[in-house]
């Protein structure tokens, strides 16, 4: 008998080298520009299927622009021999809801500008799509870039197949403790992991609400906030305008760094 393919996911192999991504857990630093947000409660709502429910503050949200740097801890070495495969950056739409009373927050709209984290993002639960992402990126030794002090201004967008999708501006003012992030920001993660059937009209083979972990959770020494400005540009395939006008409340930039040792599965539609 020949023995099984290998691999965590796709390409599976007789030996699993080629899998995408390797197994969990898996480790994330990560830089932030988070602008905070108000929407309307009534057109986030749709959003949030029982048994999620609208947040503390049900209109509160955020856009956030990032660089990611990670490993699975079967591949330690990864950044040494193949940065490529560890590093990304994203865009993403937020939102605050809440299951059983805990609140939480869920990911609507996410785009990523790398295989390996799409992948990943829709084993996790993440609505990922391929885009392109600009972050601003400040070298202390380029004497013509500001250093990271109030009134320095940070930009991010996310772009789509040609399409702007995005922008924001956040502009520094001060420091606080990343105890006083406010919600939605920093809180649990609850996702919807959804895998069609095959099988023309079968229900989904999964669709199930899922809750993420996060072990060894850190934040780097300083926490900025400041005001910020967001612009959303239509588009006839992407649907990130459909909160509706969105009032910037304020921007966040810090950095932070995770484990993510698995998830657990709260309630299965299907």
């Amino acid at each position: 008998m020949r023995p099984p393919l290998k691999g965590y996911c796709y390409p599976l192999t007789p030996s699993g080298t080629s899998s995408l991504v390797g197994p969990p857990p898996w480790h994330y630093a990560t830089e932030y520009l988070n602008l905070l947000f108000r929407a309307d409660p009534d057109k986030v709502a749709p959003f949030l299927p029982e048994p999620l429910e609208p947040g503390p503050d049900p209109g509160l949200g955020y856009v956030a622009f990032s660089q990611w740097w990670s490993l699975w801890q079967d591949r330690p070495d990864l950044a040494a021999t193949h940065p490529e495969r560890t590093q990304y950056r994203e865009a993403a739409v937020w939102v605050g809801c809440s299951y059983r009373g805990r609140p939480g927050q869920i990911c609507l709209f996410i785009w990523v500008d790398n295989d390996f984290s799409l992948a990943r993002g829709w084993f996790m639960g993440f609505p990922k799509r391929l885009g392109a992402i600009e972050f601003s990126e400040y070298h202390p030794l380029n004497s013509l870039m500001p250093p990271l002090e109030s009134g320095t201004v940070l930009r991010g967008a996310a772009l789509a197949h040609g399409e702007r999708l995005m922008e924001g501006t956040l502009t520094l003012r001060d420091r606080i403790s990343p105890q006083e992030l406010p919600f939605p920001l920093a809180r649990p993660l609850f996702h919807i992991r959804h895998f069609p059937s095959i099988e023309a009209g079968a229900p989904p083979s999964v669709l199930e609400l899922v809750e993420l972990g996060a072990e060894n959770v850190r934040f780097g020494e300083e926490v900025w906030r400041g005001e910020g400005t967001l612009r959303l540009f239509p588009s006839d395939l992407e649907e990130h305008t459909a909160l509706g006008k969105l009032e910037v409340l304020e921007g966040y930039h810090y950095h932070s760094g995770y484990t993510f040792p698995g998830g657990k599965v709260l309630h299965r539609w299907s």
